[in-house]
This record gives structure tokens, sequence and C-alpha cells, in this order.
């Protein structure tokens, strides 16, 4: 039985950002600094097709991104208008100018539920769409299910071929209630090689991405390597208009694994989210998490010019004292994280 650590019931008064018509919470005796609300940049209305769907159409679905910039973090965060949560590293400077977001190629990502031995044709397939986020110089990319994803942009990069299938995994996540993996759930998770950008694409049977550097050399489908378990967590996660921790405050499980077949460190939530890091040497008898920050980042969805009907979705920032690196989680159980 592996002990989990649960996170945010000795915070108790931490302090939460609130964006786009809230307002700032008292900062608590237990914060270090005062919190520095991110910055709204701009958003994004793209255009997703579904899975198969070969063409545009005055059909297809648009989906809403906005950015902000945190300088507690130092983090881009790209937040869609489902609460799905990308980051990346901010520049030292100013972001470009440029504030648009080009369409680059597309993706149908199949992906099997946990159990489901084959591809078939009632796999389910789900529609990806890439773009280059100019301002950031950060690849965009934008699932059908309104799960995000920011990757650095390669010089080789092309947009004229496929996703090439890597590998596939089933990890389980417990439950904040949940001790063993008897009975966790089990996720379906393939993973692909973007072959136009060189780097790794997870994604989960509920639609949910993640990038990752590929390795050198692809694994034999015949010697795949099962995701080898390396802790477990429970996060507090309070909503946009939750300003203290307390008992009725939502909890969220998240397992941490390393995957063998990409060198990666795998973080996968209770609710199907992933996201993913370099696989770097741990910090010896560390253990938990520590509490760094929160916010409530809006959203708007694609069409509306305004924030006023845009819904806010709270947001927790946890530093992963294992490795150093930084993990941002949403209520809606979407996770990120910042590598050390």
């Amino acid at each position: 039985m592996r002990t989990r650590i649960a996170a945010g019931v000795a915070v108790l008064s931490a302090v939460m950002v609130v964006l786009a018509g809230g307002s700032l919470s008292p900062v608590s005796a237990q914060d270090k600094a005062k919190i520095v609300p991110p910055v709204h940049l701009y958003g994004h209305d793209l255009r997703v097709r579904t899975g198969g769907d070969p063409n545009f159409g005055p059909n297809t679905p648009r989906i809403g991104v906005e950015f902000f910039r945190d300088e507690a973090t130092r983090a881009i965060i790209a937040i869609s208008d489902s609460g799905s949560l990308a980051v990346t590293k901010a520049p030292i400077g100013a972001l470009g100018m440029d504030k648009t977001c080009k369409w680059l190629t597309a993706h149908d990502l199949s992906c099997r539920k946990a159990g489901e031995a084959e591809f078939t044709q009632k796999t389910k397939k789900f529609g990806v769409e890439l773009f280059q986020d100019r301002a950031s110089n950060s690849l965009l990319y934008v699932s059908e299910t309104g799960s995000v994803a920011l990757a650095p942009v390669p010089g080789g990069l092309v947009t004229d071929k496929g996703p090439k299938w890597h590998h596939a995994l089933e990890p389980k996540v417990r439950t904040p209630e949940q001790e063993k993996f008897d009975t966790a759930k089990k996720f379906g998770l393939e993973v692909f090689k973007d072959e136009n950008t060189g780097g790794l694409i997870y994604v989960t049977e509920i639609g949910a991405i993640t990038p990752a550097a590929a390795p050198g050399a692809a694994p034999d489908p015949k010697k795949i390597q099962p995701p080898k378990a390396a802790h477990g967590l429970v996060l507090r996660v309070r909503g946009a208009n939750e300003p203290e921790f307390t008992s009725k405050t939502k909890q969220l499980g998240v397992e941490v694994f390393e995957d063998p077949n990409a060198n990666v460190l795998l973080y996968i939530t209770e609710a199907g989210f992933v996201a993913t890091a370099p696989n770097a040497a741990k910090v010896p008898d560390a253990k938990g998490v520590t509490w760094k920050s929160a916010m409530a980042l809006g959203a708007r969805k694609a069409g509306e010019s305004g924030f006023d009907k845009a819904r806010r979705f709270g947001i927790e920032v946890f530093e992963d004292n294992r490795t150093g690196n930084l993990i941002f989680v949403s209520e809606t159980g979407s996770i990120a994280v910042l590598p050390k």
C-alpha cells in the first residue's frame, strides 16, 4: 500500500486571484508574498473538426481559447472554454506583437478504451487541429473535446505528414478514497508521433491531449513496457468563487507514472486528463507537494467579445516536491505541468 499525500488541507486561507470581474481575497499569513494576478493577453476562436470530418464547413464547431501571463509562476497559461489547461514557460521579455493563430495541419487520433485490445471501426477517433500561436511562438494543439496543449516550434516543422502510432498504455488512477489500485479506474491511452514536429502526442480515451519529446527510437511494438507507478497525490482544488479551502473543497486524485517507452514522466488525473514532463532526477527523500498559487481564469466561448458571460475556472498551482515541477490543476480535473 502506498500512502498518498493530501494537499491543500493545511493551507486554509490561501489566496485566490480572481480575473474577469472578480476581486482579490486578503492574503493570509501563510502566504510568502502577495500574489500578482495573471494578465490576460488575448484569445482565439478556433475551428476544430470532429474525428473523421475532412472539411471545414459552416457547422464546424468553434472553441474559445484564452492566453494569460502569470508572473508568479513565470508561465504562459492557455485555457479553453471548457476549462482545459496548457502551460509553457514565459519569455524573459514581451511576447510578439502578432496575436494571430495560424492553422498548420490536423490529425485524427484513435484511442482505444481500457480493455479494447485492437483498433476497430468502433474505436473512438478524436479530431485534433494544430496551430501556431504567433505571439508566444508555440505550437497549439486543440482537441475536439476542448483539451489544449502547448509545445515548442521545432526548426524542421512541416505540415504535410500524419501521425504515426508509437505505443499505448492503460494506467490506473485512484480516487481520493482509494489507497490501493485493485479497483482503481483504468484509462486507455495512445501515444502517437507527430511526423510534422518530431514530437509525441498523448491522447486518452476522453480526448485529453498532451505533448512530449520523442525518444531517439520508437519501442518495439511487441515489447511495450507498462507504466511504472512513481507516486500518487490528492490535490484540493477550489471553485472559481471559493476563496478558502474548507472541508467541502473538491479533492482530485492524481497519479504520476514513468513511461519507460519514451522516458517521460506522466501525470494523469481521475478525470482522465494528462500532462507530461521530462523524467529527470528526483529529489532524494522528498514527498508530497507545496502549494504555490491559485487563480480563477475566465474563458469566453467562441464568438463572445466580452467576459461578462464567460465561465471562470478555479485553478491551483502546486510544486511537486519530488521533481520540482509545477502542477497546474483546474476544478474540471484538467492538469498541466511546467517542468523545473
